[in-house]
């Protein structure tokens, strides 16, 4: 049966105000039962999640309920919610305080003058609203306020009305390190300390907000802080110790990002319209491939996916009732991007055009399956490049993700989804461009890879690609050994977008080098899938040439290999109807020694 159009609730992308919801009829995933264990954990909390996940609704929703100024609206805004059915005693009871710092330029040649500017906007407009309860001349607050030079003076001066009112104070900050992290990446570490250490603007502001916390008349009873890293708050505020930090609680796991139950739900309610035309099997597999997978603690039972994503697909699918043209959206990879250069980020004095120990890790997680590391959850800047604070900081941008626990306690590590994984080949494709280690001809790149996917043609892309690391000198000097060339052809295959590509596969008892699945419902024509099995020899000094019985033997152990592999009944169903190519590379040192197929 299909749903009237007027009756179809909206898909909510993009949409961060909760009142929305209500007026204009949108699809609400309901999170509201989180708000009584939020209230549970403390009163000054501090949650870190990746972009993109709906941090900001869940701030909106958490104003609107406490703010004591919707109290009159709790019905119209709430109904048919959990948290309606069986509401907390501090319900509607606050004032309620809402920054968001990516509202602040981050030009560091103006940033506190805009971080002033917008602190003060931010107070009137809260003094406004609660006049009549702070009994002030909003006037007289409005002169007040001109004549303040600073944002922890203009903080200090809010915290006095409330405080000769005896008024309870609820602070939200949404992004709390969003333009201090943009002056990282962009200007650098020095530039970040000016305003985070010592008598640093932002450092002050903080200093402010935890005094607001803290003294026997403290007007703020809570503060609720979301972010996308760890690495500000460590710097502005010694460590967060006013409070807690619940970012790896597993109870929490689901306050953010849909569960695979909640995806399925929404897949059903919009297949009621007539638009969807795959199954929702198909669907809920295609999404799940990926947007799924982020596990947010060392003990959550589920995983959830990246809400947006989620919202993205379903939006672009339903316009022509068509698989939208590009799985990533471009927004969420603009976000991304910027990280990039926080994971790539120079120390103070490195040369220019070199990359640091991050870089390096960033290729290690590409060789390898996975990493183990202790999840960290604060540390300060100059911190940034020890191991298992960098590992760290992947995790919390949700580059990578939890999948484990091994003996030590220690978390397992994995890349979550194919959107993440491309993310990674352009990090890595891009660096190599802009430290001059290694270039590639995208057109010419193309071109082969269409030959490779109509028509079967392997060897040319394979042959090109082994060419320019022989011409780069950059390059050849970090491949070295089976894995490295392994996640080499991972990266530079992975950039198109006609095959997903995987590395160590588990197929039929063994783990497949790489595989070449083709997308096929993106790209139902394509002709051909591959299972490449990569060997390799180690140089033998300053030798040319190799024993043939030394090759002869290697490639027969991977003929056996790929024939067992390509038996795997899961992965002959995902390559269909495709013509399967089974690819034998034989490498000594950076040279290709042999290349066929079975």
């Amino acid at each position: 049966m299909m749903t009237e159009t007027h009756d179809l609730k909206k898909i909510p992308y993009g949409v961060s105000d909760f009142n929305d919801f209500r007026v204009k009829n949108l699809y609400y995933v309901d999170k509201t039962r989180f708000i009584r264990d939020i209230e549970e954990k403390g009163s000054y909390l501090f949650l870190i999640r990746p972009r993109r996940f709906g941090k900001s609704l869940l701030l909106a929703i958490l104003e609107a309920y406490y703010d004591i100024f919707f109290k009159d609206r709790f019905d119209f805004l709430f109904s048919g919610t959990d948290i309606h059915r069986n509401p907390t005693t501090e319900k509607n009871s606050y004032m309620v305080l809402k920054l968001n710092f990516s509202a602040v330029s981050p030009d560091i040649s103006r940033v506190e003058e805009a971080f002033l500017h917008y602190i003060k906007k931010s107070a009137l407009r809260f003094l406004t609203k609660y006049a009549r309860l702070l009994n002030i001349n909003i006037k007289t607050a409005r002169e007040e306020f001109a004549s303040l030079k600073s944002p922890s003076e203009a903080m200090i001066t809010l915290l006095d009305y409330c405080k000769e009112q005896e008024q309870k104070l609820y602070v939200i900050i949404d992004e709390y390190d969003n333009f201090a992290n943009t002056i990282l990446s962009e200007a650098g570490e020095q530039a970040f300390e000016d305003i985070t250490h010592g008598s640093g603007f932002l450092r002050a502001f903080f200093n402010v907000l935890k005094a607001g916390t803290t003294d026997i008349d403290a007007p703020i009873s809570r503060l609720f802080i979301t972010g996308v890293s760890p690495i500000t708050m460590d710097d502005v505020t010694s460590g967060f110790n006013i409070g807690s930090n619940i970012s790896l609680h597993s109870d929490l796991n689901e306050i953010l990002g849909f569960t695979r139950t909640e995806v399925e739900t929404m897949i059903e309610y919009y297949r009621q319209t007539g638009k969807i035309h795959h199954s929702t099997p198909e669907l809920l597999e295609m999404m799940s491939q990926w947007y799924n997978h982020y596990r947010f603690s060392l003990y959550a039972p589920a995983e959830v996916f990246n809400t947006v994503h989620v919202l993205y697909f379903l939006k672009e699918y339903m316009i022509d009732s068509q698989l939208p043209g590009n799985f990533i959206d471009h927004n969420v990879g603009i976000d991304y991007k910027k990280l990039r250069h926080l994971i790539i980020i120079d120390k103070k004095g490195a040369p220019a055009g070199q990359t640091n120990g991050n870089f390096s890790k960033l290729r290690q997680i590409m060789e390898s399956d996975s990493i183990h590391s202790a999840i960290v959850d604060s540390f300060p800047v100059y911190k940034l490049v020890s191991p298992e604070n960098f590992v760290s900081l992947l995790y919390y941008f949700g580059l990578l993700t939890i999948t484990g626990i091994d003996e030590e306690k220690k978390a397992i590590l994995k890349i979550p989804n194919e959107s993440i994984k491309r993310l990674y080949y352009d990090y890595i494709k891009e660096t190599y461009e802009e430290t001059g280690a290694f270039t590639l001809n995208l057109s010419q790149y193309e071109a082969m890879m269409k030959e490779m996917a109509f028509n079967g043609q392997w060897e040319p892309l394979i042959e090109y690609l082994v060419q320019q690391v022989d011409k780069s000198m950059g390059i050849r000097d970090l491949i070295t050994g089976e894995r490295a060339i392994q996640a080499f052809l991972n990266v530079y295959l992975g950039l198109s977008a006609l095959y997903l590509v995987y590395s160590e596969k588990e197929l039929e008892k063994g783990y497949s080098d790489l595989v070449l699945e083709p997308f096929l419902a993106q790209y139902p024509q394509l002709k051909y899938s591959y299972l490449i099995e990569i060997k390799y020899i180690k140089p033998q000094g300053k030798k040319k040439t190799l024993p043939p019985g030394n090759i002869k033997k290697v490639r027969e152990e991977a003929e056996d290999q790929l024939k067992r592999y390509s038996l795997d009944d899961k992965f002959q169903k995902a390559i269909g109807q495709t013509t399967l190519k089974k690819v034998i590379l034989i490498f000594s040192g950076t040279r290709l020694v042999y290349h066929g197929e079975i």
